[in-house]
């Protein structure tokens, strides 16, 4: 492969990765710090329950693909630094920091499908039933997995710059 394309593919991957990463995190934020803050000064607990049913279906695909750009993006630039030792090798800055990393990653696939799959649907039939105190138990909780999840991205986010930094400077 040429120079001129090996940089193109590459940049393509990167776009693609920083992409689906600004889209992802985005809409955690924006989940978090306007929808559901907005939703719950104005919504009653039923129209809540429909209207967060109705963007976690939609929310949920779009992090999916994210997800899995994210994956197949990630293996191919990880493969094509210079920095990479190999499989299980992590004699470097660079893969020491990419593994703390992708373990802060797995932990967040967790917790979004633990949110989507299991809370999100619990959340919706309880709120169907109207307020109650059970209700306002998993509402807390759903806003400490979510606020959990936008705090390690955040550090995923700082991991990334750092590992960039090494890349440019090592």
């Amino acid at each position: 492969m040429s120079d001129a394309a090996g940089l193109f593919l590459l940049s393509v991957v990167n776009w693609l990765h920083l992409a689906a990463t600004v889209t992802w995190i985005g809409a955690m934020v924006t989940n978090m710090a306007v929808l559901m803050p907005a939703a719950r000064e104005t919504l009653e607990p039923p129209v809540m329950g429909r209207l967060f049913g109705a963007f976690m279906k939609r929310f949920r695909t779009l992090v999916y693909i994210c997800i899995i750009t994210l994956f197949v993006t990630g293996a191919v630039m990880m493969v094509l630094n210079r920095h990479y030792l190999g499989p299980l090798d992590f004699g470097n800055l660079w893969t020491r920091l990419l593994l703390v990393k992708h373990i802060l990653i797995i932990v967040m696939v967790v917790m979004v499908v633990y949110a989507f799959e299991v809370l999100a649907p619990k959340v919706g039939r309880v709120a169907a039933a109207g307020p109650s105190p059970e209700l306002a138990r998993l509402q807390k909780f759903q806003m400490r997995v979510g606020g959990a999840g936008l705090v390690i991205a955040l550090v995923v986010l700082l991991l990334t710059a750092t590992i960039t930094a090494v890349s440019a400077l090592a």
